[in-house]
């Protein structure tokens, strides 16, 4: 690996990188003559020595009221690279803390729903996902389908072990199935509207949020997502006084 490409991923500038590659080759220089071998003016040749001496990657000494400046021992790169490790991981920790703050921004913002697509195997990954996450911050676990026999081959296929995930995170599902099959689970209850016929779409309404899973062209997986509280609730009303209608 080239020895500017390592200073780019460290945060170097272009320019940055040219004087201290001119310092390290070269020598001990002033400023005069940096900026005449780089062909950069003086300003910008003070601006990168500046990020070079913070970076503790430069160092400059005084000869008959001149100034002069020099290449610190390369090994100097790896205290870099230690530092920017210990900011990264204080930040880490620092948005671990304003993480759940976030999400309730992300859930409960703006006054408009929100809709979102997700396609292939990936899509409907991330939607079984948000359905963990989404679930097991409420203080209802509970969270309802309507189950598609045609869909049942697709759903899991990147997620198998959803169904144990759901069951360690102590998330109660209520499934209105449609069509033929369907495995008894824990933490889960089924009602079949119909054991012949089947149906196209697989929903799922969870929290403030609907989602909708289907097929597309060549059998493709596709995921709609609605974000809307009042979607949510009528989605709700709907699939509850269902289920009381069907028998257990």
């Amino acid at each position: 690996m080239e020895i500017p490409h390592i200073l780019q991923q460290l945060g170097f500038t272009d320019k940055e990188i040219k004087v201290y590659m001119m310092l390290l080759t070269g020598g001990p220089s002033s400023v005069r003559r940096l900026a005449k071998d780089a062909d950069v003016n003086r300003g910008t040749v003070y601006e990168a020595l500046k990020t070079l001496q913070k970076a503790g990657l430069a160092g400059m000494y005084q000869k008959h009221k001149k100034q002069f400046f020099l290449a610190e021992d390369p090994e100097k790169l790896a205290e870099v690279i230690d530092r920017k490790e210990r900011s990264v991981s204080s930040l880490k920790r620092d948005l671990a803390e304003v993480l759940p703050e976030l999400r309730s921004l992300y859930v409960h913002g703006g006054a408009k729903p929100t809709v979102k697509y997700y396609e292939g195997d990936k899509g409907f990954t991330i939607i079984l996902n948000d359905v963990l996450h989404t679930m097991s911050d409420e203080a209802d676990k509970t969270y309802r389908a309507y189950s598609s026999s045609a869909l049942r081959d697709y759903l899991y296929r990147e997620f198998p072990h959803f169904t144990k995930e759901r069951i360690k995170r102590g998330l109660l599902v209520r499934v209105i199935a449609i069509g033929a099959g369907g495995d008894d689970q824990p933490l889960a209850e089924r009602r079949w509207l119909s054991e012949k016929d089947s149906s196209p779409t697989y929903s799922i309404i969870y929290g403030k949020k609907v989602a909708f899973l289907s097929l597309g062209k060549n059998d493709s997986p596709l995921g709609i997502l609605v974000e809307d509280a009042n979607v949510a609730a009528t989605e709700r009303l709907i699939f509850d006084r269902v289920w009381e209608s069907l028998k257990p």
